[in-house]
């Protein structure tokens, strides 16, 4: 990979912090998600952005436990393989409370 001009690397890197503590404390790991997704997919979003792995029982209680985060759509999918998963949609919260911290590294 070539490297970046001037300081656009440190912009870049600057921007990935940003996103990660964002997710934290905020519903924006929804916004990389289709309009109905399961947690296992939300989850990878989480992982993704990290850049680690979560244990998916943890994360499953405390998104679903988290008020107005997330809303069950009543359906479930199969798209992944595997038992049907319940579907889900962004819910109305905008802040996060309790918030989701990322693992230490």
């Amino acid at each position: 990979m070539a490297p970046l001009a001037f300081d656009h690397a440190q912009i870049l890197s600057d921007g990935v912090e940003r996103a990660r503590s964002k997710i934290e404390y905020s519903s924006l790991a929804t916004a990389f998600c289709p309009p109905e997704f399961t947690v296992g997919e939300l989850r990878r979003v989480y992982e993704a952005v990290w850049g680690v792995a979560l244990d998916p029982r943890n994360f499953h209680r405390k998104v679903t436990g988290t008020p107005g985060f997330l809303v069950p759509t009543g359906g479930t999918t199969t798209r992944q393989g595997g038992r049907p998963a319940q579907l889900f949609r962004a819910g109305g919260a905008t802040l996060l409370n309790p918030p989701m911290l990322r693992p230490e590294v």
